[in-house]
């Protein structure tokens, strides 16, 4: 049986996920029924597309893979002519609002998932780490000090690159050093990648700001992070044309 914590925003996204199906379902079984044309191969036959879809894009954000975002892509643009479609031509508002109502699901959904959480920003093009924005730290589990890298940093959030297992929920602090400034995060496992053995492990983690102290220093270490990914890029270019 699924169990939902709506309380937890990876929980959402999958409620959100499901009312998706459930209006679409409704919607296209409606406008079979408007257009008469239920039992029909066609209709049969996507309606078994639509099933096999959903199941596989379900799928795809349980476990986190990145074809999830190539198939809301594909629903997206599902959602949009089929309420074009219901609206403007066959006029059918009722059902044009199903999948009107399915296309703001989906875009809240992406949302809410798209942060360094879930779904962290790779660079997979970029091979030369000097023109990464990685910022190297260590990160202190259970009393024990370990090297890591954060990878990602936005929304409150960060990927965290680590040789070391956790579970998710577990605590940790992160230690950085930046223009000759120490100072430490305190932080929340919320999810674990393991993208390829031997690799390091991708952690998403949620920054705890417990006070003033701690805010000023997630706003020091984001203005740090995205000025860092500015002059890389800027150096990464200019080093290519003059080559």
């Amino acid at each position: 049986m699924l169990k939902l914590n709506l309380q937890n925003s990876y929980d959402k996204v999958k409620f959100l996920t499901i009312l998706q199906f459930v209006l679409v379902l409704m919607a296209f079984i409606s406008e079979a029924l408007v257009t008469r044309s239920v039992l029909n191969f066609s209709f049969i036959f996507q309606f078994i597309l639509l099933l096999v879809s959903y199941n596989f894009y379900y799928s795809a954000l349980a476990n986190l893979f990145y074809s999830y975002w190539n198939m809301s892509l594909i629903f997206g643009i599902y959602y949009l002519l089929s309420l074009s479609r219901n609206f403007l031509v066959l006029g059918n508002p009722m059902i044009g609002f199903l999948f009107l109502l399915s296309l703001g699901f989906l875009l809240v959904a992406c949302y809410i998932v798209s942060s360094p959480l879930y779904y962290p920003r790779f660079h997979w093009w970029e091979y030369d780490f000097r023109f990464r924005a990685d910022i190297r730290c260590w990160v202190e589990v259970d009393g024990k000090e370990f090297r890591g890298r954060i990878s990602d940093l936005r929304r409150g959030a960060a990927c965290l690159e680590l040789f070391h297992g956790m579970p998710v929920g577990h605590p940790v602090n992160i230690s950085i050093e930046i223009l000759n400034q120490n100072f430490s995060l305190y932080a929340e496992v919320r999810s674990r990648r393991e993208p390829i053995i031997g690799r390091s492990i991708v952690y998403g983690i949620k920054f705890i700001n417990t006070d003033l102290e701690q805010k000023q220093r997630l706003k020091f270490l984001t203005n740090y992070w995205n000025e860092s990914k500015k002059i890389k890029i800027r150096n990464k270019f200019s080093l290519d044309l003059k080559s």
